[in-house]
């Protein structure tokens, strides 16, 4: 890679970097940013999943989902020792409800919104989620999509060749950038590790061999779900099982519509493109198991119906050093993207800015509630947290594979966090903030990629439902300015 040479990926996110003096759905004045797109436009609301207009073979999945009791801390930290099990339909039910499924609604004047089980920026859940099954496992051979509110797989192509059992994951950038603009991107792959993150702890929990893929030949998977590489493109695959993912297809797949009318984000098309592979690569490292405080956490699955993304937190009262540390180290094992902690009001801390792992002194001393606000675009959780936390890393130095794969890290401290956050009595949701004010902040060069608060609640999340029978709720308008 020539540093004198900007990746397509850099320019992306050069691009999409808000800073003071332009509103942050203001687009930049580049001719290759979209400028005559109106965003949150009801009138071209995207669709929250795909369509298949044909009939195709449909099962429907199980919705009475295996009891799993292991502690959503223990999964996390890696010390959760559960006997190995087959993947059947009802543990494939399980895990794909528990990371994907519809387990919310809302009623807005306007329809009804769907809310997943992993949290997504702005409600929008850009992502799909296909199963590939070659012929001789225990579920329905095929490649089939996933329907997130009927629960059921729907077979779209003919068996794979050979390996595991493949979940694949794909982003569709309309979805997102309907909201979001080009920097849509980037939520597309914040959201991704987000859902990740809690696919493979529910995983994990059941005692499924769940194997994360980020370099995998993007051409021949787009082939095998029937995606079209630009309004719908593979984010990342999950062989569930031993030997290598099950991507390599040996028919045509359905295509499906992604929506009535989706817009092309020629800088994100590049972006993804520039990034593509031809092979697979090495699965991802778990980590070594951490040593957190020993207790005995809520049932992760309990934890995942409860999460949701806090939209009001206690700025007045604090959380304890321990919440942090074992939320820190649960978050990021295994993760290699440096990652800064703002402390606001953490007993046993002083506030400023930490560099993790370091918890002996403040990089930056000093209160920062209103910097964060400010930094922030003046989101009210970001001052009123316990603590936030952000991933950030050189930009310069990463290829196009390698931003996608440090976003998608990112989002994966995040869906951690969550999870961590709920099973130890506090809230947690993601931030967005003003790229340009990240290097005074943090008092270093780097750029950063997720901003996620974590507080004290200021009021309970509603539990989401089980298959096929989401929870009604209403929304929490979070403080703004």
């Amino acid at each position: 890679m020539n540093p004198n040479v900007e990746t397509a990926t850099q320019t992306l996110h050069r691009l999409t970097s808000y800073e003071p003096g332009r509103d942050w759905d203001e687009p930049i004045d580049d001719p290759r940013v979209l400028r005559d797109l109106v965003i949150n436009d009801l009138d071209r609301l995207p669709w929250f999943y795909k369509r298949y207009e044909q009939p195709l073979p449909r099962v429907s999945l199980p919705r009475d989902l295996p009891t799993v009791t292991a502690g959503a801390i223990e999964v996390l930290a890696g010390t959760v020792q559960t006997p190995e099990v087959p993947l059947d339909l009802a543990q494939l039910s399980r895990l794909l409800h528990l990371s994907a499924g519809v387990t919310r609604t809302a009623e807005r004047p306007y329809g009804t919104w769907l809310f997943r089980a992993a949290g997504s920026a702005g409600g929008r859940f850009p992502l799909e989620l296909y199963v590939a099954v070659p012929d001789g496992a225990e579920v329905p051979a095929g490649v089939h999509w996933y329907d997130p509110l009927e629960h059921a797989i729907v077979r779209v192509g003919p068996p794979p060749r050979g390996g595991a059992p493949t979940l694949v994951v794909t982003g569709v950038p309309w979805r997102t950038g309907w909201r979001y603009r080009e920097r849509g991107f980037r939520h597309v792959y914040w959201d991704a590790g987000t859902m990740l993150g809690q696919l493979l702890a529910v995983a994990d929990a059941a005692g499924l061999i769940a194997r994360l893929f980020t370099g995998f030949p993007d051409a021949s998977v787009t082939d095998l779900v029937g995606a079209d590489g630009v309004h719908e493109w593979p984010v990342a695959v999950v062989a569930l099982g031993d030997g290598p993912p099950a991507v390599e297809a040996t028919g045509p797949a359905v295509p499906g519509r992604i929506d009535a009318a989706p817009v092309e984000f020629p800088l994100a098309t590049s972006a993804q493109r520039a990034g593509d592979g031809e092979t697979i690569g090495a699965p991802w490292d778990r980590g070594a198991r951490v040593d957190v405080a020993s207790t005995r956490s809520k049932p992760i699955d309990e934890v995942v119906l409860a999460r949701g993304s806090q939209r009001r937190m206690d700025s007045t009262r604090g959380l304890p050093k321990e919440t942090l540390r074992t939320s820190m180290l649960v978050a990021t094992r295994g993760i290699d993207v440096p990652h800064r902690v703002v402390v606001h009001a953490v007993d046993g801390l002083a506030p400023g800015v930490y560099r993790w792992p370091n918890l002996a002194a403040p990089a930056r001393a000093g209160v920062l509630r209103d910097e964060l606000y400010r930094v922030c675009l003046e989101q009210g959780l970001a001052s009123e947290a316990s603590f936030v936390v952000i991933g950030a890393t050189d930009v310069r130095a990463l290829s196009d594979r390698e931003y996608r794969k440090a976003q998608l890290a990112a989002g994966m401290v995040e869906g951690r966090l969550h999870l961590a956050a709920y099973s130890l009595g506090a809230g947690a949701t993601g931030m967005t903030f003003l790229d340009s004010e990240i290097h005074e902040l943090l008092g270093e060069p780097l750029d950063a990629l997720l901003f996620t608060c974590v507080g004290v609640p200021e009021y309970a999340s509603t539990a989401g439902g089980p298959p096929g029978v989401p929870t009604q709720v209403r929304t929490v308008t979070p403080r703004m300015s």
